[in-house]
């Protein structure tokens, strides 16, 4: 008995690491092109599936590929029609390696573990190219995932004779609600879908459950395996989320349908294997049961996608602009893929400028009527941006340790300069907000012609604002050179509306505090125009990892 525990702690440990370790090394191997073929490749929902396919079955991990979708979603790198593609394809992808594991059994490739692990340690070891580096470590994980379920399998003679695992899984195990419930907990619990896929193979083979059992206990992972998505979009946006969501609602709608009709599609996958592996064991029908799952699921839900979108929309409601949270768009998950961060930094640098916006407009709207009440959530857009500041600085310094390209490099210095400008904005709205304050207690009054220069004024530099943002968002050159001359205007605004403000205190039209206020106004505007220039000349090259051209 002693020797059965040690051989399942031992064992499952060895399955669980290596289907990690294989995981881990072909994702780093195939990273760049995985990175690559998620953010280009992936324009139609079809082509969305097959990429989300290859990538899986290439690095062995839906939940590699599905966080780091729910990412680029988040990161504005693809959209979420786009991302729903390629998780419908990840779940298939991932069904590979419950296939290898049934070929281990029937071809003995479990006789071989040690040889693999050794070849896999020889390429790590000697090998001086990190790719290569990251494949020994793969071939690693294969040979420890083979050794793991050879050990599992020696203890299959022991559980076949053992009362107390009879007992447990003929009386739990074989109620469906209890099987499906413990596969997503086991699945949910090591973060690996295929990990508890062989295990339920082992049990299998042990002649402690039936194709029945093992059917619900994979039904089970299906769900599980939505959790670290789930948890990686708690941080992210309105589209994160459902993705996340649209992985889960999936899945679970996947099972329902199976559950519902759980001794019909038992006696499909015993008839597909029977066709495919004349004479199969349990070991393959469960493996041909979580890849049929999986491309059933997929045949029902592509021909409905559009609707799937529509309704995951209408449940998960976006509720406006988000001015109140410091970030949203900074995914740690996203610093090893360079590109996605830096295109994740943007979108904040994006999302500070509109709240810098929003807090001129209401500035300048409580100075026409009056009303401090208006500025109040201007203190708490200034308190939103100072922290955005902070956040994108660190997020930034955390991005520079890791080996970034020159465009890159030139990129980082254009961000933090960029997010400063903003900070400075909401700093000149805060300095217009206590000059509001002292024209609201000591109850001055502008002339018409004033009130006028300051909204000719405003038009010019939210103008510049809105500009600016769109250039950010979608490289609008036409746009950008605009805003450039734009700035000019407003320089030359400044300087005719201050001398016309002292003809008029010279007149006796507008009162000395009054005057005061005004040119203090219209200098806070002139130096706002003059960091929306810089932030909106950044965008021309910096921000776009190109050198200035002066």
């Amino acid at each position: 008995m002693t020797e059965l525990i040690y051989g399942l702690i031992g064992g499952t440990a060895l399955l669980m690491y290596g289907v990690d370790k294989m995981g881990d090394g072909l994702e780093k191997a195939s990273g760049e092109m995985m990175k690559k073929m998620l953010s280009v490749l992936t324009g139609r929902i079809w082509s969305a599936f097959l990429v989300g396919t290859f990538l899986t079955a290439l690095v062995q991990s839906s939940t590699a590929v599905t966080v780091l979708t729910v990412g680029f979603v988040n990161a504005g790198l693809m959209n979420f029609s786009q991302a729903i593609g390629i998780i419908y394809g990840a779940n298939i992808g991932t069904t590979i390696t419950a296939q290898l594991m049934a070929l281990s059994f029937d071809f003995k490739l479990t006789d071989i573990a040690l040889p693999i692990l050794g070849i896999g340690f020889g390429i790590n070891f000697f090998s001086k190219n990190k790719t290569a580096k990251n494949i020994g470590n793969a071939i690693m994980g294969f040979g420890m995932m083979f050794l793991g379920l050879k050990i599992l399998n020696s203890g299959v003679p022991y559980m076949e004779h053992s009362k107390t695992l009879r007992y447990f899984f003929e009386t739990y195990a074989s109620v469906p609600v209890i099987g499906i419930l413990l596969g997503a907990f086991a699945t949910a619990m090591v973060h690996s879908s295929s990990a508890t896929v062989g295990l339920v193979m082992i049990l299998g083979k042990a002649n402690l459950i039936n194709l029945k059992s093992a059917v619900c206990i994979m039904l089970g992972d299906n769900i599980g395996t939505c959790i670290t998505a789930q948890l990686a979009s708690l941080t992210g946006n309105i589209n994160a989320r459902r993705t996340a969501w649209a992985h889960t609602i999936y899945n679970i709608s996947g099972v329902l349908i199976a559950a519902l009709i759980l001794p019909q599609f038992v006696h499909a996958i015993q008839i597909v294997t029977n066709y495919i592996q004349p004479n199969a064991d349990i070991g393959a029908q469960i493996a041909n049961s979580h890849t049929i799952f999986n491309v059933l699921s997929a045949l029902i839900f592509l021909p409905i996608t559009k609707y799937y979108v529509r309704f995951l929309e209408t449940i998960i409601k976006d509720k406006g602009p988000n001015y109140e949270s410091p970030s949203i768009y900074l995914d740690k998950l996203l610093l090893d893929t360079p590109v996605a961060a830096f295109k994740a930094i943007i979108s904040e640098i994006t999302r500070g400028a509109e709240i810098s916006e929003q807090m001129l407009k209401d500035v300048m709207e409580a100075f026409y009527d009056n009303e401090l009440d208006k500025i109040n959530k201007v203190h708490e857009y200034e308190e939103t941006v100072n922290q955005m500041q902070k956040d994108i600085t660190t997020y930034i310094v955390e991005l520079s340790k890791r080996a970034l390209s020159d465009s890159g490099s030139i990129m980082v210095p254009a961000m933090i300069t960029s997010i400063n400008n903003i900070e400075r904005i909401g700093d000149h709205a805060e300095d217009i907000v206590k000059l509001i304050e002292i024209k609201v207690e000591k109850k001055l009054v502008f002339s018409n012609e004033a009130i006028d220069e300051l909204h000719e004024l405003q038009n010019v530099v939210i103008k510049m604002y809105d500009n600016t943002i769109k250039v950010l968002k979608e490289k609008d050159i036409p746009l950008l050179i605009e805003t450039l001359k734009l700035e000019d205007k407003a320089d030359d605004l400044c300087k005719e509306f201050s001398n016309a403000h002292v003809k008029r205190l010279e007149n006796g039209t507008c009162s000395v505090e009054s005057g005061i206020i005004f040119l203090n106004i219209i200098t806070h505007f002139e130096r706002i125009a003059d960091h929306i220039y810089k932030i909106c000349l950044a965008s021309k090259d910096e921000l776009q990892g190109i050198p200035r051209n002066n």
